[in-house]
Order: C-alpha cells, then structure tokens, then sequence
C-alpha cells in the first residue's frame, strides 16, 4: 500500500467478519462454471496443498504443519478444459481445514476405530459433492491423486454417475474373474502388472532432489534425474472387492484399470509404475491413453499452487489470524488462475492470438506499457513475455518464472484501472 492509511484500511477490511473466504471465492466459482458451460468437456484436478506462516509466535487459528510451522491447508478443485490444450477455467470449489495434535494421533488407530473419528480424506468427498452439484448435467472427469483411493469415494462416484480418473494405493482385492487375463491371485495390483501392454508412450520425467522434502514424502516419490521414460500401458476391466469389514454394508464396484509401467530403467533409477482406476472406456490403444492424459493433467495443480505461493506470496503475508489469512487466499486464489492460463496457454497454444487470455482494455493497457513494442496481432506468447518484462524478466533468460510475471501482471492491472477510470471520466463528461 502506497500511505499508512491505505495499509490500515487494508488490514481492517481482511479482519472484518463479514469478509470471508467462501464470500470472496463465490462470484470467482459462478464465472468458472459458466465458462465450463461454454467450453464443455472439462477435468476437475483435485489436490491439496499446505500454507505455512513463519514467525516466532503463534497467529490464531492455525494448525500443525507437517515437518513442523504454523498454517493450513487448502484442498482446491481447479477445472481445465478437455481439449488437449488444458486451459485453466477457474475454480470449481476450494476448502480448508487445520490438523492439531489429536488430528495426528489419530492416524496410529487402527483402521476400523479410525471409521468412527472424522477423517482428513472425508475432504474429497465433501468438495467432489459440491463440484458435482455445481456443474449438474456437465459431467466432469475428476482426476485425483493416490489419497483419494478409498472404497467409500468410488462408491460415492459410481452411484452418482461421474467420471473418474485416480490413482490408486492400497492393495485391492478383486470379486470373480478378469477376462483380459488368466491369474488366480486375488489382488488388483498383481492383475495390473500381469497385463498384456496396448500401448507405449515416451514421456519426460522432471527432476527430484531430497531438498525442502520430507522423509515421508521421499518415500512416496523417491529422488531422481531428469530423463525420458519409455513407458507402457495396459488395461482391463475388473470387479473391485469392498474391504473385508464392509463386506456386507458395500457392493463391489466394476471400474477400468490403466497399468503405467517402465519397461527398462536406468541403472539405480526406481521404475515408475502407476495403476489406475476409471469409469473412462478402457478397450483400445486410444482410449488407454485418453485416460493417460487425463491423469498427466494433474501437474496443472502443481503449477497453480507455485502461482500462488512463489508468484502471489500468500506465505509471506504478515496478517495474524487465520480467519484473515483465508481471506487472502480467497483475494489471490482468482488471479493465480488468471497467470496460470496465461502460461499454460502461452506453452501449449503459444501461436494463438493474444485475446485468448487478455481483454481488449488489459491488450490497450499492455500496448502502451510494453518495453518493446507489440506486433500489431500479438499471440499469447508475445503477451506472456511482454508482461513478465514489465516484472524485470529479461527474454534472453528464458521462459519467465513465476515472480516476475505476477510482478508485471500487477504493473498491469494497475494500468487497466487508469484506464478504466479516465474512460469513465470521459463518458460522465
């Protein structure tokens, strides 16, 4: 803020009760479903994330952090168009929620007293069933990680008739016979590694390294270099068993598996293997890797929470409640997707014109703040470095990251209202 009232009238309108989350998330949801209306077929990537608070003393509200801190976490439903291009819409639903020490403790119970508490999973129920009842006859494909693979989530699914693409974890039994194959073993993953490959893809790994990862975390996605994985795929359609405690309660589930795997990994290298489960067709080549790329779509949630903790900063907020921290989530979380679909669309569709992710006022504004002059039809690539100049990028460098371009998209909104405000001063005259 420019003056220390401005600073002031900021930090009274985060604290003010009637400023909520939800409040300031909802007209940001509504446009979203609109623009899925319009654009039809469509993904909702489900995912989670944590927001960590540094300083010594404690802000009111939050909760544990894993690894130690202070903060929250936020489980987010982003919608992106189907289209092959993957074009961020807007969120579809977003909660939050804190863990406190009996929440950890929690996770040494046993399985079947662990039914009777409330459980961190129930989270992907709760946002599935509002976006379900958001989009209504739409029918979006939910993609989800391997912490959705929970029996009672799939049933919830199938009884509603939704598409579904997850990941899958835990070791399921399976009830009769899989035509694709012959094998007596009961298990799911053992069927899934015995089946015949359909198809064969070669895809880019990115590189992991033991930095700012946890133990845990190592575990699940162990460190490696970047190279390129020939990968191959195969499919079938099995019967999955309820588990053994519900057995009378539940009914088995008929879904489509995807087996991901590495034929030949470099020496020392983990293979990467994945098992899928879907309600998508599952018989052809096509069809398998239909359900491939829906699930490799899941990196956009990772890209959107780098925009909104690396570029828009929501950890470095000083506020001290988390009643006003969530507030300032609900501020930023709409103008990460806006940078998001502006990158993403610049890297997948970087040719098409520049009206495709900016507005004809935010394209004037751009046009005269510009370093270097804009071609007169602009694409979205142009747009793209054009606003992360205006952050301090420098072309040579590469593709800008994630500070310069909110810094110059900042700039930009900035322009826009002058804009705006002297065209409403010259229609009022």
């Amino acid at each position: 803020m420019p003056s220390d009232a401005q600073l002031e009238g900021t930090y009274r309108f985060f604290k003010n009760e009637k400023v909520t989350l939800d409040r300031l998330i909802a007209p940001h949801i509504e446009a979203t479903v609109g623009r899925a209306a319009a654009d039809g077929s469509l993904l909702v990537l489900h995912d989670t994330t944590e927001f960590r608070f540094g300083g010594a003393s404690r802000r009111e509200g939050l909760g544990v952090i894993a690894n130690g801190g202070q903060g929250f976490y936020g489980h987010f439903a982003l919608a992106v168009s189907d289209d092959g291009k993957r074009t961020p819409l807007g969120l579809a639903g977003l909660l939050t929620y804190t863990r406190d020490q009996a929440t950890k403790r929690i996770r040494e119970v046993d399985y079947l007293k662990r039914r009777l508490v409330p459980r961190e999973s129930v989270r992907w129920g709760l946002l599935f069933d509002e976006v379900e009842d958001r989009f209504g006859h739409l029918k979006p494909i939910h993609v989800m990680d391997r912490e959705a693979d929970d029996f009672d989530l799939f049933t919830k699914m199938v009884e509603r008739g939704s598409r579904f693409v997850v990941r899958m974890t835990t070791q399921r039994r399976r009830r009769g016979t899989c035509d694709s194959i012959t094998i007596t073993s009961p298990y799911v993953e053992d069927i899934a590694r015995a089946l015949p490959h359909k198809a064969k893809r070669e895809v880019p790994l990115s590189r992991r390294t033991q930095v700012q990862r946890g133990a845990r975390t190592i575990n699940a996605h162990p460190n490696r270099a970047r190279r390129v994985a020939k990968l191959e795929f195969g499919a079938a359609v099995v019967d999955l068993a309820p588990p053994r405690a519900f057995t009378r309660q539940m009914k088995p589930l008929t879904v489509g598996i995807v087996h991901v795997r590495e034929k030949s990994p470099p020496a020392g290298e983990p293979p990467v293997e994945w098992t899928l489960a879907t309600t998508e067709p599952v018989g052809t080549a096509d069809e398998i890797l239909n359900v491939i790329d829906h699930y490799r779509a899941r990196w956009l949630s990772e890209e959107y929470f780098k925009a909104l903790k690396t570029g828009c900063a929501v950890e470095r907020r000083q506020l001290e409640s988390a009643d006003a921290l969530r507030s300032v989530l609900g501020l930023f979380a709409p103008i990460a997707v806006r940078i998001l679909a502006l990158r993403s669309r610049a890297r997948l569709a970087p040719d098409e014109p520049a009206t495709r992710v900016l507005d004809q006022t935010e394209l004037a504004a751009l046009r005269t703040l510009a370093r270097s002059p804009l071609p007169r039809s602009p694409t979205v690539r142009d747009a793209l470095f054009a606003i992360a100049e205006l952050g301090g990028h420098l072309k040579r460098n590469g593709d800008p990251g994630w500070q310069t371009l909110c810094r110059g998209w900042e700039k930009l909104e900035i322009a826009v209202q002058v804009v705006t405000a002297i065209s409403d001063g010259k229609r009022r005259k």
